[in-house]
């Protein structure tokens, strides 16, 4: 009697125990998921060059995880790139800028009206972006304007 009343009581449990609640969904559409590294492990910023055009700086494996590489470009190059005749295009007032990843790339969000920045300067900032986040385009927005879809050339 006693081993039927436990082997009830654990059918019981086990009943308990599997019947949560929860009943099963379809499967809820969102974003692709990421390809590809989060974060360039050997980051570039990239500068102006006398040439007009733009070219990477690289920085030591970590370096970048964590700043804030708008404001890193609006400062300008160390002394060492500087002799190099490398300067910045990207007005100081640029920073603080978020980054957020969307579906066709990124939204680069600055505190500047992008519509006043160079040719150099938006390319300074989309190349910068994608090195270390390599995922498509990138689309700059501030002071109400935009420049959307935006690639390094």
């Amino acid at each position: 009697m006693k081993r039927r009343r436990l082997h009830g009581l654990g059918l019981v449990a086990l009943a308990l125990l599997t019947a949560c609640g929860i009943r099963p969904t379809d499967p809820i559409p969102g974003l692709q998921a990421p390809s590809g590294p989060v974060e360039n492990t050997t980051p570039s910023l990239y500068w102006a060059s006398p040439g007009g055009t733009v070219v990477p700086a690289s920085r030591p494996r970590g370096s970048l995880s964590g700043f804030d590489v708008i404001a890193l470009l609006a400062q300008g190059p160390t002394a060492a790139e500087q002799s190099l005749g490398l300067g910045t295009e990207v007005p100081f007032d640029a920073a603080p800028a978020t980054i957020d990843r969307i579906t066709n790339g990124l939204d680069v969000n600055l505190s500047t009206d992008v519509s006043q920045l160079s040719g150099t300067a938006v390319q300074q900032i989309v190349c910068t972006v994608l090195g270390l986040q390599p995922v498509g385009s990138v689309n700059l927005r501030g002071g109400g304007s935009s420049l959307e879809l935006r690639r390094c050339a």
